[in-house]
């Protein structure tokens, strides 16, 4: 399987930057469009926490920021 950026040639990845999140303090990275700019998600780039390394280079699609465009299914 391909890594996600090589696959998504319209979303741009930015700086890593730690974040305490919910499940404690990771390095993750803004995921966002590449037509408009509208940030996505993150990618998590770094966990702290050895219980939470299994989402290192994993993504997050946060859906509130996602808008349904009349050609999709």
């Amino acid at each position: 399987m391909m890594p996600f950026s090589v696959l998504a040639v319209n979303v741009g990845c930015g700086p890593a930057e730690e974040r305490v999140l919910l499940t404690g303090l990771h390095a993750v990275a803004d995921i966002y469009c590449e037509n408009c700019k509208t940030t996505l998600g993150w990618k998590y780039e770094h966990a702290f926490e050895s219980s939470q390394k299994y989402k290192e280079g994993k993504y997050i699609i946060e859906l509130a920021h996602m808008i349904k465009d009349n050609g999709w299914d």
